[in-house]
Order: structure tokens, then C-alpha cells, then sequence
């Protein structure tokens, strides 16, 4: 809490010393090679375009002076292709073909325009004294903003004000503690179709106020001594503007494979004995799992922070148990941080190298008291530093030692007064985290090029995703509160660049008035980490591992692990599309419509394109509401069908929360639901749910698969893309299956199921690449090369072997039944009845006359010729008929249908067996 009274008291100062006219009035301007300097009466603007969407400002005192040349976040190098430069007496226009940098020249503000449409401009320019520098803009108070790091407030950032400093937030479940995050990125994203990014080589202490004082505009000031600059980034929607920032400031490496399985961790497990235990005991059960997470017990008491090996006392044979657990598929990830205890094994070593933070003298360590120990602090900015703490990471790797997760890296805590090498420790200390991954990710892909990296950090900066930093939303009370926060945090991390945000399912911290066991709360948390990038248990409790369960908490936590990794390939995919256009895994529920009501959704949110959650968020609720966007939406366990631009109520169980899977969309699933991890996934077996409606005619995904461990896979093009394509007519559904690329690892042959959604006519003729399937009507008779038609559950399904390296083509004709389906205006349960179904041969039929007249009752089969016809006379409305049908019919599907003599007609479907 002191910082962020030290930092409301700096802003308090950099209000008063920002002030005046930016570069004031224009004077004279000059081209470079992808640049022009204009120099006005109080500084020069430096305005240089690193593509025709990305622009960069910066404010000099003259035209002559240093420029940020260089940068910690961008990577991207400017462009030296020549500007079009259009100049009239009152601005300055940069144009290319998707926007218009327009510099109005009295007095020099910068604005950012597209078409005739201004999307945002600065007020007075910005403003930088000695130790500070203030920005301001004019947006529109309607525009809908996300980003800004992992917030825990919103989604919507609009009318609120925030700090960037990363600050550790303990025990935290309330939107307050947002102020100020551990993962902090200068970049926003506005509905107005643009990105902010804010960078500088000392970025002190900055807040941003989004319309929080004056809705009209955008604030930012920042308690900094260094340079600055601000780009502005250009895109017609959401996809275009992220992956033009991720262009500049790096994209996401794709991780190993089996971080999308599921890890099990605990503060923490004391000795080997406890943490194999849970392994054996969570595989003998049937729960798949890819690692074990070893928080600080693996070395010791806190004494022994920073000793980086094994506590051998309770740790006797680790480099065994490692080699052992890997066997079983299961790799163990590490806890570090970036401390060094003074009773440390490694202090006097780095203490003699003189790789900790100074105090002001510069020469003495700054120790400080960190949990029960005093520790000084590495300073990362120190190459030394690096190559030092990566010795001692390296030899765990070697070892055998898969992933790491580094706590503390904000750096937390962190004197304002210490010394780096980078400067002074207020002004760089948003960097240290960016450091630290850097320093992870370099080293560890040159000493290991054959794998990839994985690496959970708790903070991070702009930037922090290009070495593959897997954030989590840090130490979370175990309330239903903090439970509510993590949709926001993630959006608004994905939103900022970082696609990994996820949380300690179940809590991380166990509060003093909270109960140790809250099984509902558990379920709930579970099941919506099921739909996150990473699904990881974690915290204080003890019996945390899932098999501790009661019934039917425990049932339901077994089916989601099951899901999660039928989930695989389509999760997979999505980790793909974040990587080569940075696209975030879990997207706002504007992402793809500019809607303001949707874009404040919090407690909702897209899982990839086709898939929205909706998580369980209170104890006992018996329903939740659901805001369905435009389109067709299907319930993604039942397959029920709703109309969007609607919000609906469903009932909530234990066995489920809700999930609707988009119209038109495809879901590759792993047909192998009981391997124990992914080191046996291939995707030689699949089933693929095509949510089919005649809304979306023509829809398609593209699954991405490669060996899951090559780092270059994606450099050297070693994976493969097959295309799903769906065509949908009203007596035709068409689905195409090709493999667009692929490498030497590709298969030759899968097993592909599909099942076809929302088939409410029965299928006339279903072929493979012109080859007629028969189509059966029981699931018995469901075998290769068939079609299968449920009849109730209104899906079609078609299972064959896929030649990969040819095209396949599904074609479905649905006419005949069409007819009479497609004209259903009354259906009543109440009326027409039949028991049971499926039934047998004859038919019990009960009918309950809905108005008095003459009435008869027909049955068709699945080509539509009448297979019964029956008058049943005049009858008076209430009547009930009792009916006993001998078809003497095959088995299959039929329609049974009464009609009266005003044309009025009911009807019913059935099976035979």
C-alpha cells in the first residue's frame, strides 16, 4: 500500500508540472527515409511509419536532439519506404492506403484518421519536463476500450482511471485492487477501430484516465525521466489492430502441447513422497495430466530462497522422480523468483559478483526482508546477472526440468531508492518482468533448440508475450468474488497481447473467514478453467487435488478433465491463430461485433470464434443469464438451438455450465478420451461437431497440428492445416475436408467422425466423394462408412477413413420429409403422443383432440410415401383416442402426422427397432 500512496502523491506533482503546447506552432518540416521532422516554436515532432497502419510520435526539443531510437517493447524496424506527404496551409497529411496521419499545424497536434472519420487526436500535444510527461486526446465517449494488462475490472475500460506499476496484489476479490495490476501493458484497444501503445526506456509510474474526469478524453501522465513516445496503430477491426501490434511488438511462440493438458499444483507438496502420491493416485483414477507445478518447498525453507537446487532432505532421488514422472507423461515445472537469500548457498557467490540491486551509495547490496527471510535482489539488467541466474536454471533443465514459474518478478518487493544497471529502480522497475522472461527465453532456446519453452510469470510488460511468457492472474482470494474476476483479467490480457492469462483454479489463497472446503466453489472454478488457455489447480488448501472430491462434484470435475482434453485440437488450433496473428485465446464478447452493451460483458466471454462460456460465478444459482450475439447458437452438451440478438435463462446443474457452440461453426474433438496425457495425442482419430443452419450458408475452420515439441515448426513450416468448409443449402449440406499444408510428420490416414447438427429433415441421400453411405437409423448399426440419422437428437453422423492427402466431400440431400417438416406450425406434446419411442411394432398412439372435426392420421417413411393412413371420424375437442398402430414396417425413422379437416396438423417423429 505504501507505493500507491507514493504514487498518488507523484501524480499530484506531474499534474502541476504538466502543462503548455506540446511543439507549439509549425515552423518548417523535412522528409526522411520513412520519417519527417516538424519543428514547431516550443520542440519538434518526430513522426516515423513502421507500416501503412503504425505510426510512431515522439517529442523533441529540437529537431537535432536524441531520439528513443531503440526500445525494450518494439522490435519491429521502422520503415524506410517513402512517405506520401501532403501539405496545405493548415496540416500536414501522411498518407497511405488504410489511414491518414493529419498533423494540424497551428497549433502541432497529431490525429489519426480514416476516410473522412477522425478516430482519435490529441488535444494539446503532449507535454514532457525534466521528470515527467503527459499526454491528452479527444476520443468518443462511446468508444469501448479493453487492454491495459491484466485488470480485473470492466471489460470495458471507459470512464475508469489505473495505474501501471506492477504491484503485487495478495489475497486480492474486489475490482479495487485494479488500480494497480502485476501485469501491466501501456496499450489499449478502442471500439473506434485503433490502438494506444505508450513506450519509453524508463516508463516510471504512469496512470491513464479513459474518459474517467471528462468522458471526451483520454489522459495519461507518468512520473518519468526518460524518453517517450506513443504510437498509434491502425486496423479495420479487432484482428487487424492486434496483429499489427503484435507485428511491433513480437507474437506469442507457440508452447509445448502439453501445456494445454492439465496441471496439477499446490502451495505446496512438502517432499516427493506427497507430490508422486497425488500423481499416482489422479492417473489410477482416470484423470489425464500433463504436469506437476512444485512451488517453494523444492528447495527448502525460505531461508533457502535462491539456491536454485533441490532441498536433498526431503527431496532424496529428484533427478529420479523427474526421469520417472516423465515416463508416466507427466513433466514437473519449477517455482523461482528472483531473490537471493543472505543464508543462501548462492548469495556470497552473486553477492562477489556484484549482481544484486545497490543502495543510492551504488556500491552496498539493498537487502530487504522478503517472507520470513532478507534477500538482495538480482538485478536482471545486469548481463552478468543473466548469465548467472541461467546457470543455475540450465542445470535443472539438463536435469530434466520441463517449465518454470517465476513469482515475484514485478519485482515485489522493490525499493523506489535502489539502483540497476538500467537506472534507477522506481523508473525501470515496470521492465524488470520483460527482463526476466528475455533472459528465460533467450537462453534457453540457444541451449536447447529442440524444445520449447514453458514459462509462467506472474507480471510482465509490453512485449512480454514474444518470449513466452504464460501469465496467471496471480494470488487470487478463494472467493466467489475472485472467481468473478478472472474473466476480466484474461480479456483484457489477450487484449493486450498476452493470449496465456489464467488463474489458480480454486483459489490461490485460502482467506481467514473462508472454509477450507467449498466443493462447489472448486466445480465451478474447474469447469471454467476447462474453457481458459491454461487449466492449472493451485493454492493453499490441502486436499486440493480433484480425486478428493465428494460425490457428484467429483464426477463432474472428472468428465471436464475428460473434455478438456477432447478439447485438444480445437484449443490447440486457437493457440496457433494467437501465434501467427495474435489473436487472443479468450476474446471480449464485442471481439467480432462493436457492440457497447456486449463490449461490457464481464462475467461472459468467446472461447476461440465458435465457442461462448458462460461461467457459473455464485454459489447456488439456479439459472444464470446468457446474452446471445446475432446468429444461431447451439447448446454445446444438448445440441438445443437458439436465436441470438436474445438473452436467455438456462437452468444451471452440477453436470454443466453453460457453453453454446456458434451457427456454422466446426469443433474438432480427440476421439481418445482415455490416454493420460498428450504425450499420446496424434490426431489420428476425430470427431468434428458442424453446427450447421441454413443462416450461414458457407462457414469454415482451419485445424493446425504439428509434433507438439519443435520450437521452428511454425519458422520452417514443419505442421500441417486441414480445412473444414461447410456449404449449406436448403436441400443440400456439403462439408469439405483438405489438407492445405503439410510436413513430413503428417499422417497418411484418420478416423473422422462427423456429426452434423440441427438435421431436422431426414437425409434422402448421403455420399462420400460421390460413394452412397447407407443411412441407418439405430446406433447399433452405426459403423464405418455409414451414415447415421438420430432422428430424435436431429443430427446426422458419417464416420470413414480420410485419405489426408486427398480432398474429401460430404454431401447430404435432404428432401422428401422437407416438405412436411419444413411447415410445422403447430406442435404440441399435448396432442399427439407416442410410447414409447423408440418403440417396437405396433405403435401406441395417444391423441387429445385440440378442436372438434373430422381428423385423420398418416405415417411417412424418410423418402415421404405414406406408410399408414387411418381415418379416425369426427370427434369433439378434449376427446382422447387411444391408438395401437400395426405398421408392419422395417426399422427405422418415421413421421407420424395427424391432420384435421381444416388442414391443421400435428406431428411427431419416431423410430422403429
Amino acid at each position: 500500500m505504501i507505493y500507491k500512496y507514493f504514487l498518488a502523491l507523484l501524480f499530484v506533482v506531474v499534474g502541476k508540472l504538466s502543462f503548455g503546447q506540446g511543439a507549439g506552432n509549425y515552423v518548417s518540416f523535412e522528409k526522411g527515409k520513412g520519417s519527417i521532422i516538424i519543428q514547431g516554436t516550443r520542440g519538434a515532432l518526430l513522426i516515423q511509419a513502421f507500416s501503412p497502419e503504425i505510426f510512431k510520435i515522439q517529442l523533441l526539443p529540437s529537431k537535432n536532439a536524441p531520439a528513443l531510437d531503440s526500445s525494450f517493447s518494439v522490435i519491429l524496424p521502422p520503415s524506410s519506404a517513402a512517405q506520401n506527404i501532403v501539405e496545405t496551409n493548415n496540416n500536414i497529411e501522411i498518407r497511405s492506403e488504410k489511414c491518414t496521419l493529419v498533423i494540424d499545424k497551428f497549433p502541432l497536434n497529431v490525429a489519426l484518421k480514416s476516410g473522412k472519420d477522425i478516430k482519435i487526436k490529441e488535444t494539446r500535444g503532449f507535454v514532457q519536463t525534466k521528470d515527467s510527461v503527459s499526454f491528452l486526446f479527444n476520443i468518443n465517449p462511446k468508444d469501448v476500450f479493453h487492454g491495459a494488462g491484466g485488470r480485473p475490472f470492466g471489460p470495458d475500460l471507459g470512464r475508469k482511471a489505473f495505474d501501471f506499476y506492477n504491484s503485487w496484489e495478495y489475497e486480492y476479490f474486489d475490482q479495487a485492487t485494479g488500480l494497480s495490476q502485476s501485469l501491466n501493458v501501456p496499450f489499449i484497444v478502442s471500439s473506434h477501430k485503433y490502438g494506444l501503445l505508450f513506450d519509453s526506456d524508463k516508463p516510471g509510474s504512469m496512470r491513464m484516465y479513459v474518459g474517467a474526469v471528462d468522458s471526451t478524453l483520454l489522459r495519461v501522465e507518468s512520473a518519468s525521466t526518460g524518453k517517450w513516445a506513443y504510437y498509434l496503430i491502425h486496423g479495420n477491426n479487432n484482428d487487424e489492430i492486434l496483429a499489427n501490434y503484435t507485428l511491433l511488438t513480437g507474437r506469442q511462440p507457440l508452447p509445448p502441447r502439453w501445456a494445454f493438458g492439465y496441471i496439477q499444483s499446490k502451495s505446496g507438496y512438502n517432499n516427493a513422497s506427497e507430490a508422486t502420491v497425488a500423481i499416482t493416485k489422479l492417473q489410477d483414477q482416470g484423470f489425464p495430466v500433463d504436469a506437476l507445478a512444485l512451488d517453494q518447498h523444492w528447495y527448502g525453507d525460505q531461508n533457502a530462497r535462491g539456491n536454485m537446487d533441490w532441498d536433498a532432505k526431503n527431496w532424496p532421488n529428484a533427478a529420479g522422480m523427474v526421469k520417472s514422472l516423465n515416463a508416466k507423461g507427466v513433466k514437473t515445472i519449477l517455482v523461482t523468483d528472483p531473490y537471493i537469500s543472505t543464508k543462501s548457498t548462492n548469495y556470497k557467490s552473486a553477492e562477489t559478483q556484484s549482481l544484486f540491486a545497490k543502495k543510492p551509495n551504488g556500491t552496498e547490496t539493498y537487502t530487504q526482508d522478503v517472507g520470513t527471510a532478507t534477500a538482495g535482489l538480482l538485478d536482471i539488467f545486469k548481463p552478468a546477472a543473466q548469465t548467472w541466474l541461467w546457470e543455475k536454471q540450465k542445470k535443472m533443465a539438463v536435469q530434466g526440468i520441463a517449465g518454470w514459474w517465476s513469482e515475484k518478478t514485478e519485482p515485489d518487493p522493490h525499493p523506489t531508492d535502489a539502483v540497476h544497471e538500467l537506472g534507477n529502480a522506481f523508473q525501470i522497475h515496470n521492465l524488470y518482468a520483460l527482463f526476466w522472461s528475455k533472459t528465460f527465453y533467450n537462453n534457453f532456446t540457444k541451449d536447447f533448440p529442440e524444445k520449447r519453452i514453458f514459462h509462467m510469470t506472474r507480471s510482465g510488460w509490453a512485449g512480454s508475450q514474444r518470449y513466452g511468457a504464460l501469465p496467471w492472474s496471480g494470488d487470487v482470494s478463494r472467493y466467489w468474488a475472485g472467481l468473478k474476476l478472472q474473466i476480466p483479467i484474461i480479456l483484457q490480457a489477450g487484449m493486450s497481447g498476452l493470449g496465456y492469462m489464467h488463474s489458480d483454479v480454486g483459489g490461490a489463497i485460502t482467506m481467514s473467514d473462508k472454509v477450507d472446503k467449498d466443493e462447489e466453489l472448486d466445480l465451478r472454478w474447474f469447469q471454467f478453467g476447462t474453457f481458459t488457455p491454461i487449466l492449472r489447480n493451485a493454492g493453499q488448501r490441502d486436499n486440493i487435488e480433484p480425486f478428493n472430491l465428494s460425490e457428484p462434484f467429483y464426477s463432474a470435475v472428472k468428465k471436464y478433465a475428460t473434455v478438456r482434453y477432447q478439447l485438444l485440437p480445437y484449443i490447440y488450433s486457437l493457440a496457433w491463430k494467437n501465434s501467427v496473428s495474435g489473436r487472443p485465446i479468450c476474446l471480449p464478447m464485442d471481439y467480432f461485433n462493436n457492440d457497447r452493451a456486449l463490449g461490457n460483458l464481464g462475467d461472459q466471454y468467446f472461447f476461440g470464434e465458435n465457442l461462448l462460456i458462460a461461467p457459473v460465478l455464485l454459489h447456488g444459482m439456479p439459472l444464470r443469464k446468457v446474452v446471445l450475439p446475432q446468429g444461431k447458437w447451439f447448446n454445446f452438451w444438448n445440441n438445443e438451438v437458439y436465436n441470438g440478438n436474445a438473452n436467455i435463462f438456462p437452468k444451471l446443474t452440477v453436470d454443466h455450465i453453460p457453453v453454446y457452440a456458434k451457427g456454422g461453426s466446426f469443433i474438432p474433438l480427440s476421439t481418445s478420451t482415455t490416454k493420460k496425457s498428450t504425450d499420446n495425442y496424434n490426431s489420428d482419430s476425430l470427431t468434428v461437431k458442424f453446427y450447421q443452419d441454413i443462416s450461414v450458408p458457407a462457414s469454415s475452420f482451419t485445424m493446425f497440428h504439428d509434433d507438439g515439441l519443435d520450437p521452428n515448426s511454425l519458422a520452417k513450416s514443419k505442421y500441417e492445416l486441414i480445412d473444414f468448409v461447410g456449404k449449406v443449402s436448403n436441400d443440400q449440406v456439403n462439408v469439405t475436408i483438405q489438407r492445405t499444408k503439410s510436413f513430413d510428420k503428417s499422417l497418411d490416414k484418420r478416423h473422422l467422425t462427423f456429426e452434423i447438427k440441427n438435421f431436422t429433415t431426414n437425409p434422402t441421400a448421403v455420399t462420400l466423394n460421390g460413394q452412397s453411405f447407407p443411412v441407418v437409423y439405430l446406433s447399433a448399426e452405426f459403423k464405418n462408412n455409414t451414415a447415421y440419422y438420430d432422428l430424435l437428437g436431429k443430427q446426422l453422423n458419417v464416420q470413414f477413413d480420410w485419405d489426408c492427402n486427398t480432398t474429401a466431400n460430404i454431401s447430404v440431400t435432404r428432401a422428401g420429409l422437407e416438405v412436411i417438416t419444413g411447415s410445422e406450425p403447430n406442435v404440441n406434446d399435448h396432442v399427439l403422443t407416442v410410447f414409447p419411442n423408440p418403440s417396437r411394432s405396433p405403435v401406441s398412439v395417444k391423441v387429445t383432440v385440440p378442436e372438434t372435426g373430422f381428423y385423420e392420421l398418416e405415417v411417412y417413411n424418410v423418402v415421404g410415401n405414406a406408410v399408414y393412413n387411418k381415418a379416425l371420424g369426427q370427434h369433439s375437442k378434449g376427446k382422447v383416442l387411444h391408438l395401437n398402430l400395426d405398421l408392419g414396417v422395417s426399422s427405422g425413422a418415421y413421421l407420424v402426422r395427424l391432420r384435421n379437416g381444416q388442414g391443421q396438423f400435428f406431428t411427431k417423429k419416431i423410430v422403429i427397432q
